[in-house]
């Protein structure tokens, strides 16, 4: 008796040992991404890298067989950006996580045949690429019949395109936004919201970001969208706007707290930044009709050399109070405000809260017409 339950428990032992073994050794060892090139060119390589924290980094150099196929194992905490780089003709975007990719390419042309099978996520990232395809046509057609009323000095016709094309905008924005939510937690949300503007958008922009970030805890990518949108919170509508102290033309150091009590437009501008100096005209209108109400403002130059600002001042006829460290892109205010282009302003209420932002043109009156009446 003692002899065949020793033997039993031997042949278990045994048996959970096999399970064991075919365990590790079925274990998938990470994401195999395969493919065919249909035309491959004679000149460079095809390159896998992943796109993480706004950079690109080549992770493998990969080569075609005599078949013209190619394969590359991954293995990533979470999902990620891959590019798929063909001989830099093509270029294929990939969201790489647990689920084998199979991709057929041209390889030599960059709008050429492309197709990615094998997740979820890539059926969104193509459903995503047909949305920027059928976006770029119509923008190309209302184009040619804005080009062509302009030429016939069509005023209200090109008014009338205008409208058109931002209605048509808004209500593609309301589709797209319902097709995220069926894509959330998937990388391929953050993608899509290359369709939105984070002056108009940022709390859908936002709300993406947190979801996708606390479904993929371990993601690079997720981590650092979130981060991104963490940051940019800090300059949204709603926000307090982050307090700094600069020098003016003579020396004296001003705050944009000094300001509080008034409603304040902050202007980022440059004598060397062509579309700065063509909106100037505009802002100048704007502060003579409504500074007797109280509204102010307060110009931030990125300017390098002093003379050019000064002279740009007195050029654009400036009167309001203007501030500037002359370090041009490495004014440290720059980083913290996330401006990464100019004109940029923030239009700022008695409290120093942010209530609109890049308002030009025409928009900027209408907001000023809102706040003081006429």
């Amino acid at each position: 008796m003692k002899n065949i339950l020793r033997n039993s428990a031997l042949a278990i032992l045994a048996t959970l040992f096999m399970v064991a073994c075919g365990s590790d050794k079925d274990e998938k060892a990470g994401t195999i991404i395969s493919g065919t090139v249909e035309n491959p060119q004679d000149q460079g390589v095809i390159t896998l890298a992943k796109i993480s924290g706004g950079k690109r980094e080549v992770v493998d150099t990969l080569y075609l067989d005599s078949k013209n196929t190619f394969e590359s194992t991954v293995e990533t905490k979470g999902p990620e950006f891959f590019q798929l780089n063909f001989f830099n003709s093509q270029v294929a975007t990939l969201i790489v996580d647990d689920e084998d990719l199979e991709i057929v390419a041209d390889g030599g042309d960059r709008n050429g045949k492309l197709e990615i099978t094998g997740s979820k996520d890539m059926e969104f990232m193509t459903e995503l690429q047909e949305i920027m395809k059928t976006q770029n046509e119509e923008v190309q057609e209302i184009n040619k019949e804005f080009m062509a009323a302009r030429k016939a000095q069509d005023e209200e016709k090109m008014k009338n395109i205008q409208d058109d094309f931002l209605l048509m905008q808004e209500k593609k924005k309301e589709q797209i936004k319902k097709q995220v939510e069926e894509m959330i937690p998937s990388l391929a949300a953050i993608q899509a919201m290359n369709f939105f503007n984070p002056n108009e958008d940022f709390q859908f922009m936002k709300s993406v970001a947190d979801r996708v970030a606390e479904a993929h805890p371990n993601s690079d990518m997720a981590t650092f969208y979130k981060k991104q949108m963490d940051d940019m919170a800090k300059i949204s509508v709603g926000a307090q706007a982050p307090d700094f102290t600069m020098p003016t033309p003579d020396g004296e150091e001003v705050s944009l707290k000094d300001f509080r009590g008034d409603y304040v437009l902050v202007d980022f501008w440059a004598a060397w930044c062509k579309p700065c100096r063509q909106e100037n005209p505009n802002i100048v209108a704007a502060y003579n009709k409504y500074k007797d109400e109280g509204f102010q403002i307060l110009g931030v130059s990125l300017d390098k050399k002093r003379e050019d600002w000064i002279k740009a001042i007195e050029d654009d006829n400036l009167e309001w109070t203007q501030v500037s460290e002359l370090k041009f892109w490495q004014t440290p205010i720059v980083q913290e405000y996330k401006i990464n282009g100019i004109p940029f302003s923030l239009l700022l209420d008695p409290e120093g809260k942010i209530v609109a932002k890049n308002l030009r043109g025409e928009r900027l009156h209408e907001k000023l017409a809102e706040i003081y009446g006429g």
